[in-house]
């Protein structure tokens, strides 16, 4: 237990903090399990066949953000102390963070909307080239991402099997991929787990680039961008989002870290420090707000951390926002 008094920062329970995000993974396939709808609503909206050969993984990680920026807020509200004054077991009350049926009520509809508009924008953006694909829907689960990060290289193994089984009873052998961290995972980190793995890993934004659509609308608006660290530095996607951006009319502007030499966002560690990564996403708001005051994000953990710190000063949307508005779809 933990004393902690009204207003005195206190650290975490890490320990506690670190089981819970592997237990929820191993036992209900993501640190934070959601309701069908908040996972899957997108999907039906667009009636996307389930499985086929080719499917659109998203790792239920867009899905997550507006859990995971309420779980963070309580996860601050307890390092702050604001919950204050007596003795605390924090771990039950850590526990109660990464409870859905506790989060529902403080995350609101219109969150949830806005981060299914980014998938739906990515599904329609592909179909809109040709690029038939289907989704898992109850079936998909989360990657294992922190299970690889957080060293836990077992029960990494087996979760990494456990989603390629899927994978294989559903008859994929591609899997298009919407973010950062999960392309990095399945297309690196996956072959050394998983013996025999042959599935073809892509991500969308490759396979817009290499399609090279024509804009229906010019946006003429400038964009500062946030490139996440595993595109910039383990995957090399780095030229297809200006390439596409430019294209659409888009003028960008660099911030003084960019590209390979991209700053973090702060979101790896906001489980563990709400504060201090809020404060690692100030600076990196005020040196994007410096070049631009909109910015493009092109992984959830970056939307989630820029818009927490950033909210007042800058206008963060993903990528694919002002690509369907810019490209269109179906």
């Amino acid at each position: 237990m933990y004393l902690c008094k009204r207003g005195i920062a206190m650290p975490l329970p890490i320990k506690d903090v670190l089981n819970m995000i592997v237990t929820n993974t191993l036992k209900k396939g993501a640190p934070i399990s959601l309701p069908d709808k908040a996972a899957n609503g997108w999907a039906r909206e667009l009636d996307i066949p389930k499985g086929g050969e080719t499917i659109l993984y998203t790792s239920i990680l867009y899905q997550m953000v507006p859990y995971a920026i309420t779980s963070t807020k309580l996860l601050e509200e307890l390092e702050s102390g604001a919950v204050g004054g007596v003795l605390l077991k924090l771990g039950r009350m850590v526990s109660s963070v990464f409870d859905v049926s506790k989060l529902a009520s403080r995350v609101s509809e219109e969150e949830v909307s806005a981060q299914h508009e980014v998938l739906k924008s990515i599904a329609r953006l592909l179909r809109g080239i040709g690029v038939s694909f289907g989704y898992l829907y109850e079936d998909e689960m989360y990657a294992g991402t922190l299970l690889y990060d957080l060293g836990r290289d077992d029960d990494f193994a087996k979760h990494a099997e456990k989603i390629v089984g899927i994978f294989k009873k559903h008859g994929v052998k591609k899997v298009i991929t919407v973010d950062p961290h999960t392309t990095h995972i399945l297309r690196d980190i996956y072959p050394k787990f998983v013996d025999g793995f042959d599935l073809e890993i892509e991500n969308y934004l490759e396979i817009l680039a290499k399609k090279d659509p024509e804009p229906k609308k010019k946006l003429n608006t400038c964009v500062t961008i946030q490139d996440p660290c595993y595109y910039a530095r383990f995957l090399g996607i780095i030229e297809e989002p200006r390439t596409l951006l430019t294209k659409a009319g888009v003028e960008i502007k660099e911030p003084s870290r960019t590209k390979r030499l991209t700053f973090c966002c702060g979101g790896p560690i906001e489980s563990l420090s709400p504060r201090l990564s809020k404060e690692v996403a100030a600076l990196r708001v005020k040196d994007l707000r410096n070049a631009c005051e909109n910015s493009v994000t092109m992984c959830p953990f970056c939307y989630a951390s820029l818009s927490r710190a950033g909210a007042g000063q800058i206008d963060v949307r993903d990528i694919s926002l002002y690509l369907y508005e810019a490209y269109g779809g179906e």
